[in-house]
């Protein structure tokens, strides 16, 4: 008995004393637990800081279709951008294949990837493209150089002097640079737009593309006109001194009579939401080509008009290299567009004039009087897409875009000598009647057809039996023929 009472006083007194002590230790690791969440979850906090900042201090990516896929730091310290444009072609030309005149091989038309590098949220722009396309017929057969592109489509430096003040123009200098706007109407674009190539006489009148091979070039794109009340904007606003059409890649030209270029573009009532007035645009170009005869070359050293082929190249009407004498040669374009929804109305002008100063030591330069004029208008219509009739982009995969054009151009060389075109005429127009069918299998990826209906009031013998014209074999007799292009192009 007193065995058990003694034991029942020791378990009552550990209960009332050790209970106590207990409690507290239990108290006192769940203080030190919820001690350590907090600790984690500040960390957790930290950590997710970090990691936001992190990923804020990280380059984003952009991708626009035909702009080209961006990376740009966050900061906007610096840029890299990338871009292609492609154009694969196949041929179904008329007349003879021994001269060049091909039948379905594919011509690399256009085959040029692009640079951008900017610095200082692209105050400073450097430009690099390759031009890696090229094709000539027949082992080369009727090529020339330039039928065969160049390893540099661009290499400029831009200086966007707009970013640090509205007023300033971007500053573009370079040893292969745009250096010459001509027309945004004479042929839309060639990477969305219908039409095959450029016009006849500014493809073959020297500047082209503009290209020059040095020089300096001062853009104003995109100004707003409501300062002085217009609702609209200037779409380009440019001033150039650059060897144009010369110095190809950067080669000197050996002339310190550069050619200077002028180009204004406006879009009166860009700003209204007018649906008649919105979309119209005018625009003139003005080319000034300084003649100097001790040049190794002259960016307008002659007058000629040659089919758009790049396979058995005709010419249709030639002066000659170094025809044109020294002095100053001007070129006049003056354009229209008229955007109405899907549809657009190009039109535009070329005129060519040479002071033509007669031979200097050294060059067989062609005496008499050389001029050329010519004109346009062309039609391109989005006639469906999945949003429906009359709709449709070049961004829109499914759209379908119908395209026509009417151009003529005429050439003379009055007393000229007796050798030129082969002695059988002096003078020529030609007229090309074309039409365009696009389907966009992806934006800016587009399949399509073009046909080519040429009509030349004279033709070399030569050229009849070239283009196995049916009056073979009359001097100077003109003639038509077709050709025909199958497209696939993108711009990515």
């Amino acid at each position: 008995m007193n065995k058990i009472v003694l034991k029942l006083t020791v378990f009552f007194s550990l209960l009332f004393v050790g209970g106590p002590a207990l409690a507290q230790n239990i108290d006192n690791e769940i203080s030190a637990l919820r001690t350590r969440l907090s600790e984690l979850e500040a960390q957790q906090l930290e950590l997710k800081k970090e990691a936001t900042e992190a990923t804020a201090a990280m380059p984003t990516f952009s991708y626009r279709p035909g702009n080209g896929l961006n990376v740009e730091a966050a900061d906007k310290g610096w840029s890299f951008r990338a871009s292609l444009e492609s154009h694969f072609r196949m041929n179904l030309l008329s007349g003879k294949d021994s001269i060049g005149r091909t039948n379905g091989e594919i011509e690399g038309r256009r085959f040029r990837p692009s640079f951008f590098y900017c610095l200082n949220n692209c105050l400073w722009e450097i430009e690099a493209a390759l031009d890696l396309d090229g094709f000539g017929g027949g082992n080369g057969k009727n090529a020339t150089a330039t039928d065969f592109g160049s390893q540099l489509q661009r290499a400029a430096l831009h200086w966007h002097a707009e970013n640090l003040n509205p007023f300033l123009p971007t500053v573009t200098i370079g040893m292969d640079i745009s250096g010459a706007s001509t027309s945004t109407v004479r042929q839309g674009s060639g990477a969305v737009g219908s039409q095959a190539e450029y016009d006849l006489h500014t493809a073959n009148n020297g500047n082209n593309t503009g290209r020059a091979g040095n020089g300096i070039v001062f853009n104003w794109d995109d100004r707003s006109l409501a300062g002085i009340g217009i609702p609209g904007r200037i779409s380009r606003f440019q001033l150039s001194m650059a060897n144009i059409a010369e110095g190809d890649d950067g080669r000197s030209s050996f002339t310190d009579r550069k050619d200077f270029n002028v180009f204004l573009g406006i879009d009166p009532f860009s700003r209204t939401k007018s649906f008649w007035l919105q979309g119209l645009h005018f625009e003139g170009a003005a080319w000034f080509c300084n003649v100097d005869d001790r040049a190794d070359e002259n960016g307008c050293s002659r007058y000629r008009i040659r089919d758009n082929s790049r396979a058995g190249r005709q010419t249709l009407f030639d002066t000659g290299a170094n025809s044109i004498g020294e002095g100053l040669h001007t070129a006049y374009t003056p354009g229209f567009g008229w955007q109405l929804g899907p549809y657009r109305l190009r039109a535009m002008g070329h005129f060519q004039f040479s002071e033509d100063g007669g031979p200097a030591i050294g060059r067989a330069t062609t005496p008499g009087k050389k001029r050329a004029n010519s004109w346009l208008i062309g039609h391109d219509l989005f006639v469906w897409s999945p949003k429906g009739f009359l709709t449709g982009s070049a961004n829109t995969a499914g759209s379908v875009l119908l395209g026509t054009h009417f151009e003529r151009v005429n050439m003379s060389c009055d007393g000229c000598p007796a050798n030129i075109n082969a002695g059988q005429y002096h003078r020529n127009h030609v007229i090309l009647r074309e039409w365009d069918l696009w389907y966009f299998i992806a934006p800016r990826m587009s399949i399509g057809a073009s046909w080519l209906w040429y009509d030349a009031k004279n033709l070399t013998t030569a050229v009849q039996e070239n283009l196995d014209i049916r009056s073979n074999g009359v001097a100077g007799r003109g003639g038509e023929w077709w050709d025909m292009f199958l497209n696939w192009r993108y711009t990515f």
